[in-house]
């Protein structure tokens, strides 16, 4: 589907009407699909396998767009076509399987992951025209691939009407579409408008609790977290910590992060175009965004909002030359806050962390430490090295990818991560800062939580949507 391949003189003509239409359709089904990140997270309505059929929509709608944009000839056109098609039907007819134990087309489960692992790389090389890549988007193509291969290779330590043996292969298509499918599907400022929204909406819907209590919305339970209230040196409100439809404050917090984030960027471009509609909108996102992130008490969010909102005034105030300098401090300067934590330099409390990362690496130090433990939870493999009963999360990304993955895993999601973060930049003079900026803060916040970019839960979603856009999103910004 070569651009070098279409003349555009005899392309099939579409009038500007028709294009902004195609395009609200697109940015509506993509709304769609967030929302329905948001419910199979939040409530059983919508099973994790229904979940990734529906990003693989997302897709199919991307191939079959720039196979008719890239071809002329009706006949490569279709062919085209049809090869979305195909691809996507083997893939929806792979989920479909795992809706129930087993899957494959044969009694050989190695067999079936391995033909999991080459549909699900062909699916997203095929929608989205990979022969364009350059060397640094194959490099992402890999770590994706090692990744997605040691998670599968994992579910033979189950059997397989486990759950286990398959919730890799829902993380693996929703993680690809986020990656791959999403940042060439949706120009990057479109992104960032309906993130703005979307978490301003779920922030409104929290703060209602302050008025009328906690209540039942649809499928949502909207409500307060009990156990503890939001304050910041000097400031302590004497009010419940908001968590709305999560069932946790953290989710709050990280959504309202991004929202944060996201609606100030807007904020900027809008007052720098001087749009007397947009600057108001966006002022108020940004404003409600950041109460929900104070009143989610999540301080890992607010210093990944710190972080983000800090490499962004760089640039906004300054020039493209001191974005690499604003990452690299705001990244030395959270390390050095973590060392004085650990030192007890500064009375800031780690709730416990630097315990659970020390379990953490000894349970990666005596484990397998290639290929890690397997894909269980974490939790489990590092309760014997924790005094006391239960089982916390480690409470850091990188190390629960490493305790499941080893390090051939957990060095391809570092890879797919910092590489992203560090090679674009150093293209400081082209790469969309706003991008950046997001992507950092989502590594900062993944350093202090369990979730991963290997999952289908909203922060999943956005963090690997935003190394995503760093590499690929140029893609998707509209035609000139």
């Amino acid at each position: 589907m070569s651009t070098a391949e279409r003349d555009s003189a005899t392309s099939p003509a579409r009038s500007p009407e028709a294009d902004r239409l195609l395009e609200g359709a697109v940015y509506g089904l993509f709304a769609l699909y967030l929302f329905l990140v948001l419910v199979a997270q939040v409530t059983d309505a919508v099973p994790a396998w229904q979940l990734s059929v529906a990003a693989i929509v997302l897709g199919a709608v991307l191939g079959t767009r720039l196979a008719v944009v890239s071809y002329d000839r009706r006949t490569h056109r279709w062919a085209a076509i049809l090869s979305v098609f195909g691809i996507t039907g083997a893939l929806a007819g792979l989920l479909y399987q795992t809706s129930s134990p087993g899957f494959g087309v044969g009694s050989s489960r190695v067999l079936a992951i391995g033909l999991a692992v080459v549909v699900l790389l062909s699916f997203v090389l095929v929608v989205t025209d990979a022969r364009r890549y350059t060397a640094g988007q194959w490099a992402v193509v890999g770590c994706f691939a090692v990744i997605v291969g040691v998670y599968l290779a994992h579910t033979l330590a189950f059997v397989p009407s486990s759950t286990q043996s398959r919730w890799p292969v829902w993380a693996a298509v929703v993680m690809g579409v986020s990656l791959f499918v999403v940042p060439q599907l949706v120009p990057g400022r479109v992104f960032l408008r309906v993130l703005s929204v979307f978490a301003a909406t779920v922030v409104a819907l929290g703060l209602a609790t302050y008025v009328v209590g906690d209540y039942t919305l649809w499928l949502f339970e909207v409500g307060r977290y009990t156990a503890s209230s939001p304050s910041v040196p000097g400031f302590d409100p004497d009010i419940l910590t908001l968590q709305s439809v999560f069932p946790n404050p953290n989710g709050l917090g990280l959504l309202s992060f991004a929202g944060f984030v996201a609606a100030s960027v807007e904020l900027h471009r809008s007052l720098d175009e001087r749009r007397p509609i947009g600057t108001p909108v966006a002022a108020v996102l940004a404003v409600t965004c950041g109460i929900g992130l104070f009143l989610s008490n999540a301080r890992a969010a607010m210093l990944a909002a710190a972080v983000a909102t800090a490499i962004y005034a760089a640039y906004a105030v300054g020039e493209r030359k001191l974005v690499p300098v604003a990452v690299a401090a705001t990244t030395l300067g959270v390390f050095g806050v973590i060392a004085a934590m650990a030192l007890e330099v500064v009375g800031i409390s780690a709730t416990g962390r630097f315990e659970l990362w020390a379990a953490s690496l000894s349970a990666i130090n005596d484990g397998p430490l290639l290929f890690g433990h397997g894909s269980g939870p974490a939790s489990t493999v590092i309760e014997p090295y924790l005094p006391g009963e239960g089982a916390p999360t480690p409470h850091n990304s990188y190390l629960s990818v490493l305790i499941q993955t080893g390090l051939v895993g957990g060095l391809a999601y570092v890879g797919l991560v910092a590489g992203s973060i560090v090679a674009r930049t150093v293209a400081y003079r082209e790469v969309d800062v706003a991008m950046l900026a997001l992507a950092v803060g989502w590594a900062i916040h993944q350093f202090f939580e369990s979730y991963t970019m290997f999952d289908w839960s909203v922060g999943a979603v956005l963090a690997t949507a935003a190394i995503g856009y760093l590499v690929f999103g140029h893609r998707a910004e509209p035609r000139q």
